[in-house]
């Protein structure tokens, strides 16, 4: 479906938690998209949302704002174990969705809701903010200008006491930890598909590891994993921590020629490889210092201007709503999607095996 040449699509949001900010935001902004209503089960939420961005009407039934207002397309940014209804629910309203990650809890359920959306015309998107970030973008320009030559090692670790928030909190229910992966299953899309696009693959040949709770936190369900991942002529290391410190995102991507490395919380971008290899390696380890005096500084101010991890989120949806409008394929297509949801489920399994 398209859209009437400079007609903007008219958005509705179904969740007004903490990520909902990042998406009102970028429609505050976009002149692809228009507000047209917010929808919580708490009215003070929704009404809160809709106070800071000067929005549009509020519900707290989703049916009837979609009746309403008969939205193009709707983000769906409730707890995951929710999603799988709204999405059909919206679908069946004729609109467009963007669904936060994870967006169920197995690849068959996702399967199904891409099914759904195929059959009803329209587009369904999961989000992937983080390949939209500056760190991740230069990782991607730079294998894709062959700097590093052929991609045969990527390891993703996530270091990050969130067992100190609602994922720890035992006199709290859901939302991520109802997943079959627990506390870990609501970070692990954005480790796997990170991978993914990275290494240029779709599908593995076998993962190995650990997926444990360590902390003995009854409600994290799991909050540890260390995963070996054999995709053919890539392979690759998952990790996610919460007992270790400082909080870090690294991703490192290792080459037949080089390597590189960054981290998306505290971003700095590191290669090495030719020209500055053997005796010209003291130059590169000088090359690499100042690199991060550098991110130091980019770092400093990135916090004042509020440019944080999920700065990519406005970027990822800008493009979805410019396919949308063109009629085009979105940067994140199906067969991604799926694709992420497969090697998702092949490491939640490590879990129920033990």
């Amino acid at each position: 479906m398209t859209v009437e040449s400079g007609a903007p699509l008219r958005a509705a949001v179904i969740g007004c938690g903490v990520i909902a900010h990042d998406h009102l935001a970028f429609l505050a902004r976009t002149s692809n998209g228009r507000l047209v209503g917010l929808c919580d089960k708490s009215a003070a939420l929704a009404q809160a949302a809709c106070d800071h961005y000067a929005a549009a009407p509020v519900y707290t039934d989703a049916s009837a704002m979609l009746a309403n207002e008969k939205p193009d397309i709707v983000h769906v940014l409730t707890p995951p174990q929710t999603h799988d209804a709204i999405v059909r629910q919206a679908l069946a309203a004729g609109a467009h969705v963007i669904c936060e990650k994870p967006m169920t809890g197995t690849a068959a359920e996702t399967a199904g809701l891409l099914e759904a959306a195929a059959a009803a015309g329209r587009v369904l998107v999961e989000s992937r903010n983080l390949l939209f970030n500056d760190p991740v973008l230069s990782l991607l320009e730079t294998i894709r200008a062959g700097r590093i030559g052929t991609v045969r090692e990527c390891d993703v670790l996530l270091q990050l006491d969130f067992l100190a928030g609602p994922f720890g909190d035992t006199n709290l229910a859901g939302p991520g930890v109802d997943l079959p992966g627990g506390a870990v299953h609501d970070f692990l899309p954005h480790l796997v598909y990170l991978f993914q696009e990275l290494t240029d693959t779709k599908e593995v040949k076998a993962v190995h590891g650990r997926l444990e709770n360590l902390s003995g936190n009854p409600r994290a369900g799991f909050d540890f994993l260390d995963v070996l991942v054999d995709a053919g002529e890539a392979r690759g290391r998952l990790r996610v921590a919460t007992d270790v410190e400082p909080s870090a995102f690294r991703v490192i991507v290792r080459g037949s020629r080089a390597s590189v490395e960054t981290d998306l919380y505290n971003p700095f971008f590191r290669y090495e490889g030719p020209p500055d290899i053997g005796k010209r390696a003291p130059l590169g380890q000088m090359r690499a210092g100042f690199g991060l005096v550098g991110a130091g500084l980019a770092n400093l101010r990135n916090k004042i201007g509020q440019h944080g991890t999920i700065h990519g989120m406005g970027r990822m949806l800008e493009a979805v709503y410019s396919a949308i409008r063109r009629g085009e394929a979105p940067p994140i297509t199906p067969d991604d999607i799926l694709a992420t949801a497969r090697m998702t489920d092949g490491i939640v399994a490590l879990g129920a095996a033990r």
